[in-house]
């Protein structure tokens, strides 16, 4: 679940909004639109860890990026086949 507050109501609440976000994520919008998410420092690291843990380690490509590049390559190959003439 996301609580979704104003800018302004983040600001005049911060504390309120930092211990919510320890139980889940707080939306701060701004002029209507999404403009940040706080996250607790605990979901913030698992966030990361997955982003860098799912295509690269250290710079290096592995090997389940190379076999979703290739599956994709294989099921769009007419499309880009097409796209490169």
């Amino acid at each position: 679940m996301t609580t979704t507050v104003t800018a302004s109501e983040f600001q005049k609440n911060f504390g309120q909004y930092k211990e919510l976000a320890q139980r889940e994520a707080v939306s701060v919008t701004s002029n209507g639109r999404e403009s940040v998410v706080l996250l607790s420092a605990a979901e913030y690291k698992e966030f990361l860890k997955f982003k860098q843990s799912r295509y690269a380690y250290d710079g290096e490509v592995t090997d389940t990026f190379k076999s979703d590049v290739d599956a994709f390559m294989g099921e769009h190959s007419d499309v880009l086949d097409g796209l490169a003439k």
